[in-house]
């Protein structure tokens, strides 16, 4: 938890980056499709419910309309079939058939067999082309039959209530058939009492949806909705064909006292909608006369058995859950643990969320699935690699302070004490060569100094060079402009040597495309050294060249001093200084040699005529094809 507190930007913002992502496309509606499918095949694979004792759906099938009625069927077709119906004693019919108008002959039948009963409920359509109510029906013996289906055409929800094109606020089927069944209970049709604007039937009050209502984002609510809690098995409720009610080979007591639902159930009529929620042979294509009956069931379950409603979590609990899960996943990736228990984990604590959620569901509780995994997830998978790069830099990091820290310990403890012994001991009116113990005061602040400028370098992340002085420069920025900063940066450090030498600079635009922030540091080190080497051993530099450009096809530094010249024991030299700097096999020329090799270019050092020094790194701007496959 500290280091999480000491490192919060690496340690959270990647993670809380991924769960504002996925809030923010959760409030734009971007993964309500993804939610609704979650949803529905939740609902479709709970435990089959038994089936429904109080409603019977009466559909007319495709071998009924060849065989036994035309298509659509008469009204003399129509009387009949109530007639038949009306025979077992149902407690209420639904007529799920549109007649609006009359159809083939026998029109004052159905007139009589519909004016006969009270008990019969017809339908029309209020929403889109309206469609009128059979006219020998009262309006308290009509409900329209209206349906709405969300953005992806599959049905969700049940209208239960709205004004038609008039304004006239009208009910729907369900509403309709429920209310008259529920009638000899004295349990009639009320406004709620937690929700004056919902609607109620004894204590069981529909719970109304709203625009944000579960995985439905800023969704309109307009009339009064409900979400469906489908009733779950593949034979929900009961089914009679025509042909088997005409024959009378039924058990009478499948219709004796409940709801009748009249419909088509044939392909080829297409009053179908879609609903992947439901269980059964096509659960993309449901008759309408079945989801009539899902939403009837739900109410009247709801009275008499209990049977919640689909509850959802209050405005806001849900991105709560969100960042929770999200979290939970910043967790598992920081833990850091093996990829295999990694992934171990990760599946458990997914397979867990799921069967939560599953059972849940089917306590009738819908949370949010899609947004919730999805914020674990990522951050479990998109922030294990990230957390283990992490880990394992900071691991390198403190193996590097340990390397450095007991460098400078040993050089501490070693060179720098006998150094500081030497100073402290020394007489003040000793006999000394002019400026030995300057220069002895100035080694003693450099060597000092390494440490603090090894720590900055080597454990700072940063595409950084920091030069002897401690002073940091960009790497990131061009090759020509970085070369000039560390000369700017050098001559200054060393101003009483290089302040009354003439100075001739030459800093061009040079390419860096291919170089690696790793060879221009070491580009930047080769010219500050090689500065720093006049400085100590050019005796009588007047004059100083420095060339920082590019010549044709190659990049090419250049320092060039009118100093003593080569030393006379070291003759053939291409390479250095002596051996603090570019000497014959001193580290300096190793390391020159060695930065020119990483560029496929050539560093040599020769004697200028009369006298001076020149000193060069020359390397190609594109090296040789069979040179690039080389490397890599």
């Amino acid at each position: 938890m500290k280091n999480w507190l000491k490192n919060w930007r690496i340690d959270f913002l990647p993670g809380l980056s991924i769960i504002g992502l996925i809030i923010l496309s959760r409030s734009l509606g971007i993964l309500q499709p993804l939610e609704w499918k979650a949803f529905d095949l939740g609902l479709r694979w709970r435990p089959a419910e038994p089936t429904n004792q109080r409603i019977t759906i009466v559909g007319i099938n495709e071998e009924d309309i060849q065989t036994a009625l035309d298509y659509p069927i008469s009204d003399r077709g129509l009387a009949e079939l109530i007639q038949t119906v009306q025979a077992y004693n149902p407690r209420v019919i639904g007529i799920d058939i549109f007649r609006d108008k009359p159809v083939g002959e026998g029109y004052g039948d159905l007139e009589t067999t519909l004016q006969a009963a009270d008990n019969i409920i017809g339908i029309h359509k209020i929403s889109d082309t309206p469609v009128q109510a059979p006219p020998m029906l009262p309006e308290a013996q009509v409900g329209f039959s209206d349906a709405i289906l969300d953005a992806d055409g599959f049905l969700r929800r049940s209208f239960l209530a709205g004004a038609d094109a008039d304004d006239n606020y009208r009910f729907s089927l369900t509403i309709r058939l429920v209310e008259r069944y529920l009638a000899p209970e004295g349990l009639r049709l009320e406004n709620g009492i937690r929700d004056p604007e919902t609607m109620r039937f004894g204590q069981t009050e529909i719970p109304r949806f709203q625009p944000n209502t579960g995985g439905y984002v800023r969704t309109d609510n307009g009339g009064n909705q409900a979400l469906i809690n489908f009733r779950s098995g593949t034979e929900p409720f009961t089914e009679i064909s025509y042909k088997a009610l005409v024959s009378g080979q039924i058990d009478p007591e499948l219709l004796q006292d409940r709801v009748v639902l009249v419909g088509y159930t044939a392909e080829t009529v297409k009053d179908f909608v879609s609903s992947t929620a439901i269980a059964g042979s096509n659960p993309s294509l449901i008759p309408g006369v079945e989801v009539q009956a899902h939403a009837i069931s739900q109410i009247l379950s709801a009275v008499y058995d209990g049977r919640p409603f689909l509850k959802t979590p209050p405005n806001g609990l849900d991105y709560v859950l969100i960042v929770g899960s999200g979290l939970l996943g910043m967790a598992l990736a920081h833990w850091r643990r093996k990829p295999s228990l990694h992934l171990l984990w990760m599946l458990a604590i997914s397979l867990t969320g799921l069967l939560l959620s599953y059972a849940l569901l089917v306590a009738s509780w819908w949370l949010p699935l899609v947004p919730t995994t999805l914020a674990f997830l990522l951050n479990a998978v998109a922030l294990y690699p990230f957390y283990q790069s992490q880990a394992q830099l900071r691991s390198q990091l403190d193996e590097r302070q340990k390397l450095i820290d007991w460098t400078y310990n040993t050089i501490h403890n070693g060179p720098l004490q006998i150094l500081s012994g030497m100073l402290s001991t020394w007489p003040d009116n000793q006999p000394a060569p002019a400026a030995l113990r300057q220069d002895l005061q100035s080694l003693n602040r450099e060597m000092r100094g390494i440490y603090e400028a090894m720590r900055q370098e080597m454990l700072l992340p940063t595409g950084q060079i920091i030069l002897t002085g401690q002073q940091a420069l960009d790497l990131h920025t061009p090759l020509d402009a970085l070369l000039y900063e560390v000369y700017q940066a050098t001559i200054e450090r060393r101003r009483s040597f290089f302040e009354p030498i003439l100075k001739v600079t030459c800093f061009k635009p040079m390419a860096d495309n291919d170089l690696t922030l790793e060879q221009k540091r070491n580009l930047g080190r080769f010219l500050e050294e090689a500065l720093i080497n006049v400085c100590k051993y050019a005796e009588g530099t007047t004059r100083l060249m420095i060339n920082c450009l590019q010549v044709g096809e190659h990049n090419v530094i250049q320092v060039i001093d009118n100093g003593a010249g080569l030393k006379s024991h070291l003759p053939s030299y291409q390479g250095g200084f002596g051996q603090g700097g570019f000497g014959q096999g001193g580290f300096g020329t190793r390391q020159a040699h060695k930065l020119a090799r990483s560029l496929w270019g050539h560093f040599e050092r020769k004697a200028v005529d009369p006298r001076g020094v020149h000193c060069e790194l020359r390397w190609p701007i594109q090296p040789p094809a069979w040179k690039r496959w080389m490397k890599k």
